[in-house]
C-alpha cells in the first residue's frame, strides 16, 4: 500500500530508522543528495548545511566551525546530535562537534539527511534540537581511480585521491586527503590537514552484506588571535599556538535481508580523538600557558530488528551499549590540580523502537521512543518518547502533527572539569525540551514545485548555563528557552534544465535565566536561502547561492554580530579524455565581499578556487 503514496517525494531513513517517504516521516527532513552537493561546490562540510532551513554557518576559527539551528549556544553546539554512517560524532567532553578534525570529506559522502527537530526518541540524548545524519558512499559507486586537485587565493591547496574495484561478492574504495588554506582574517589560523578512509563491503550470500569502515584524520591548527584586542572577552588569552588532533575510528556492520519486509541489523565500532587545548591566564597575555592534551575513546554496539508485527504496520526494535572514556594531562606550567577529579567516563545503555501503523486510509501513526541510562549522571534513567499522525490529504500532499520529548545530558567539561579556572561540582540536572509542530508537505507536478512547511513551539527547561562573571567559572542549571517559528523551503523545477530552491526560517526566542544569558539573541529572527541552478549544456552547469542571516549575538566567548549576506557562484565543465572523463570547475564565495562570523572581529572575506578532478577507468 505504501508504495502507492508520495513515490517521488524523497525516502528517508534517519527519522525513526525504517526506509519512510518523507510523506511518512514523524518529523520535518531536509535531504542533501549528492547531485545537490556537486553543484555547490564547497570544500567544507559545514557550508552543505546553508542551504537547510534555519541553519547558520560560522566560523570561530578554522578548528571551529559552528553550525547552529535554533541558536541557544557559542562555538559547541551542544543540543544537536551528528552521525557519520549511523556512527555517533558527538564529543562528550566540550559537548559538541569537531567538524574540521571529522575523519570524512565531502568526496566521500553520498547524502544528508537533517531532521528538523527533536530526534531522540531514535538516536538518544543531544538529539535535543536536531540530527545530522552524514551516509557515504557505497564501494561500489566508486570504481576506478580519481585524482583531484584544488587551489585558490587564502592559500587554498588541496588534493584527493581515491581507487575502487568491484566484484560479484567484494567491494571496496580506499581515498586519501590534504587540505590547507588560511583560515580566517585577524586569526593565527592556517590549517594542514591529512586523511585516510577505507570501505569494504562483502556479500557473503543474496541476503546478507558486511561492511567494515576505517578512517583517519590529522590536523594541525594554528588558533589564537596575534592581536590582543580582537580575542573572547571572557578571561582567558589565546596567544598564537598550534593544536595538534587526530581523529579516526574502525566500524563494523552487518545487514541480514530476509526478505522485503525483515530486516536485522548489527553494528560496532570504536572512535578514539586526540585533541590538545591551549589557552593563558589572565586575560592579559603573558601570563601561564596552560596546555591539555585530551584522550577521548568511545565503543559502541546496537542491534536492530524490522518486520510487520501486523497488517498496515512497521515495527522496528533495538538496543545498545556505549562506553565513552576521557583521559586527560597536564602540560607545560599547568594549572594546580588535574582538569578532572579523577579520569571520567560515561556507560550508556539504550533500547529504542518505533511503530509505523496505517490505522485507516490515508491515516499513518508513528509512535515511538527511547529509554536510556547514563552512569555520568548517576545512573539515571531518561525516556524521550515521540508520537506523529500523519494524514494524506491527497496522493500528493501531507498534514503532519507531531508532539516529542528529550533531553541533553551535561557533557564531562559540564559535569566534572575542576581547575584553578573551572570548579564544577557535579550533580547537574539534563536538559529537557518539549516540542510540538504541524507540518505540510505538497508536490505539484504540473508546476514542478514542492513545497515544506513547519510551524513549531520548543519548551527547554534547566538549560546548562556557563557563568562567566565569576572565578573559577562554573556550569549551573537555570531558566528556560520557549522557541517558537516557522519555516519554509520549495524546490521549483522552472524548465527541464533550471531549478530554484528558496528556504525561509522566522524564529524567536522568549527566555529568562538568572545568568543574564541572552538567549532571545542567539537566533536570527530571519534566514533565508535562495539556491538557483542551470544547465547551460549538457556537459555545462552553473548555480548561485544567496544566503542571508539577520542580526544575532553568539554565546560562550562569542559576540553579537550584525546581519550576514553570502553570495557564492559555482560553474562546472564536464571533461571528456581518451581514457578518462573529468571535470573542471571554478567557485567563488563571499563574492559581496568581508563579512563578520562569530566574532565581530572575525573577517570571512572573498575565496576564489579552481578544482580539477580525473575519473580512470
Amino acid at each position: 500500500m505504501e508504495d502507492q503514496f508520495f513515490k517521488d517525494f524523497p525516502i528517508v531513513i534517519s527519522p525513526t530508522h525504517l526506509v519512510q517517504p518523507l510523506a511518512d516521516s514523524p518529523v520535518a527532513v531536509t535531504v542533501i543528495d549528492r547531485e545537490l552537493i556537486d553543484a555547490m561546490g564547497v570544500r567544507q562540510i559545514p557550508d552543505l548545511l546553508r542551504r537547510v532551513v534555519g541553519f547558520v554557518v560560522a566560523y570561530e576559527s578554522n578548528l571551529v566551525p559552528v553550525v547552529s539551528y535554533h541558536g541557544l549556544n557559542g562555538g559547541y553546539t551542544h543540543r544537536m546530535q551528528v552521525l557519520i554512517d549511523g556512527r555517533s560524532v558527538y564529543d562528550p567532553v566540550f559537548g559538541g562537534v569537531h567538524w574540521a578534525t571529522l575523519p570524512l570529506v565531502i568526496e566521500d559522502i553520498e547524502r544528508i539527511e537533517v531532521v528538523r527537530g527533536p530526534n531522540a526518541a531514535t538516536d538518544g540524548a543531544n538529539a535535543f534540537l536536531s540530527t545530522i545524519s552524514i551516509i557515504t558512499r557505497q564501494a561500489a559507486e566508486d570504481r576506478g581511480t580519481t585524482l583531484q586537485t584544488r587551489i585558490g587565493n587564502n592559500g587554498i591547496r588541496d588534493l584527493y585521491v581515491r581507487q575502487g574495484q568491484t566484484s560479484n561478492r567484494l567491494d571496496y574504495r580506499l581515498s586519501a586527503a590534504f587540505q590547507e588554506d588560511q583560515g580566517v582574517k585577524n586569526r593565527y589560523d592556517h590549517q594542514q590537514v591529512y586523511y585516510l578512509a577505507g570501505r569494504l563491503e562483502a556479500r557473503p550470500s543474496a541476503d546478507t552484506q558486511v561492511s567494515a569502515l576505517m578512517g583517519y584524520k590529522k590536523g594541525e591548527f594554528q588558533y589564537g588571535f596575534e592581536d590582543p584586542t580582537t580575542a573572547p572577552s571572557f578571561g582567558l588569552c589565546f596567544s598564537p599556538h598550534t593544536r595538534p588532533i587526530h581523529d579516526g575510528y574502525a566500524q563494523l556492520r552487518w545487514e541480514h535481508n530476509p526478505n522485503a519486509t525483515e530486516q536485522t541489523v548489527f553494528q560496532t565500532y570504536f572512535s578514539e580523538l586526540k585533541a590538545k587545548t591551549a589557552y593563558q591566564q589572565p586575560t592579559v597575555c603573558g601570563g601561564l600557558w596552560d596546555e591539555r592534551t585530551y584522550l577521548v575513546r568511545r565503543y559502541d554496539a546496537d542491534v536492530r530488528r524490522r518486520w510487520t508485527p501486523f497488517e498496515n504496520a512497521r515495527l522496528v526494535v533495538g538496543a545498545g551499549a556505549r562506553l565513552d572514556q576521557v583521559e586527560a594531562f597536564d602540560q607545560v606550567d599547568g594549572f594546580p590540580g588535574s582538569p578532572w577529579r579523577n579520569d571520567v567516563e560515561n556507560q550508556h545503555q539504550r533500547l529504542f523502537g518505533n511503530l509505523e501503523y496505517r490505522f485507516a486510509k490515508g491515516w499513518l501513526l508513528n509512535m515511538g521512543g527511547l529509554l536510556e541510562r547514563h552512569s555520568l549522571m548517576d545512573g539515571e534513567v531518561f525516556f524521550s518518547p515521540r508520537v506523529a499522525l500523519n494524514y494524506h490529504l491527497t496522493d500528493a500532499q501531507t498534514l503532519r502533527f507531531g508532539w516529542s520529548r528529550a533531553v541533553r545530558i551535561p557533557s564531562f567539561l559540564e559535569e566534572t572539569w575542576n581547575n584553578d579556572l573551572w570548579a564544577q561540582k557535579g550533580s547537574l540536572a539534563a536538559e529537557t525540551i518539549e516540542s510540538r509542530e504541524i507540518g505540510y508537505l505538497g508536490q505539484f507536478p504540473d508546476w514542478g514545485l514542492r513545497l515544506d512547511l513547519r510551524i513549531f513551539r520548543n519548551r527547554t527547561r534547566d538549560l546548562l548555563n556557563i557563568v562567566f562573571d565569576q572565578s573559577p567559572l562554573q556550569t549551573l542549571n537555570g531558566g528556560y528557552a520557549t522557541i517558537t517559528g516557522f519555516e519554509a523551503q520549495t524546490q521549483w523545477d522552472i524548465t527541464s534544465t533550471t531549478t530554484l530552491r528558496f528556504a525561509y526560517a522566522f524564529t524567536t526566542i522568549d527566555s529568562d535565566n538568572p545568568f543574564e544569558i541572552h538567549y532571545t539573541n542567539s537566533t536570527p529572527r530571519h534566514i533565508s536561502d535562495l539556491f538557483l541552478t542551470h544547465q547551460l549544456r549538457d556537459d555545462l552547469m552553473a548555480s548561485l547561492g544567496f544566503n542571508y542571516v539577520s542580526n544575532m549575538e553568539w554565546l560562550e566567548g562569542g559576540t553579537p554580530v550584525s546581519s550576514a549576506r553570502y553570495l557564492d557562484f559555482h560553474l562546472a565543465r564536464k571533461l571528456k579524455l581518451p581514457r578518462s572523463t573529468g571535470t573542471i570547475a571554478f567557485t567563488a564565495q563571499n563574492l559581496l565581499g568581508d563579512q563578520a562570523s562569530y566574532l565581530d572581529t572575525n573577517i570571512v572575506g572573498r575565496q576564489f578556487f579552481l578544482t580539477l578532478k580525473f575519473d580512470l577507468d
